[in-house]
């Protein structure tokens, strides 16, 4: 699993829970209905009219709490598939930008996952850079190894090594097979 109190991790998921809260705020708020004076969207209201204004305050409302939900999830495949930490990340930046159209949870969600997803992305690449061992497939008693492009045939029982498959079949069949 890695380390499961990564900073990617930590910041995405908190970023997430923000966003959530965002949206939970927004759908009180779609619930509640305020007193004129108290209202701080009262110009919007206005300007759109009010079923107009309830059809943006829902759409408001699902966009942050998806978005959020969203986010959180995609935080904990990030936590359990660290390996494929470059695909989240960009999921994460993605889904947190799109808050915004849920207010972002107060845009501190919103900072937090991008930054949280852009931790995981840099951090996916130092995992891609990291060097490879090469494959070893054993047949009978032939090792082949590939390093760089390279393919070398090794005998197994007295470790000769060969530029050819070939090379390496003749030499088993005169050295390690009986044949009377």
């Amino acid at each position: 699993m890695g380390n499961t109190r990564s900073r990617e991790f930590i910041l995405s998921l908190a970023g997430g829970i923000i966003i959530l809260l965002g949206g939970i705020v927004s759908l009180l708020w779609l619930l509640v209905d305020f007193q004129a004076s108290f209202d701080p969207l009262a110009d919007v209201r206005n300007m759109l009219g009010e079923q107009e204004f309830r059809v943006f305050q829902i759409r408001y409302t699902v966009a942050g709490i998806s978005s959020g939900v969203a986010v959180i999830l995609v935080s904990f495949m990030l936590r359990m598939k660290p390996q494929e930490s470059r695909r989240w990340g960009l999921m994460i930046i993605v889904l947190s930008a799109m808050s915004i159209l849920g207010m972002g949870g107060f845009i501190i969600g919103m900072a937090l996952g991008i930054i949280g997803g852009a931790i995981a992305i840099m951090k996916g690449k130092a995992l891609k850079s990291e060097p490879r061992k090469p494959k070893v497939a054993t047949v009978g008693t032939e090792v082949k190894t590939s390093e760089s492009m390279n393919m070398i045939y090794k005998c197994s029982s007295c470790d000769i090594e060969f530029k050819t498959d070939e090379e390496l079949k003749r030499h088993v069949i005169r050295m390690h097979m009986n044949t009377k």
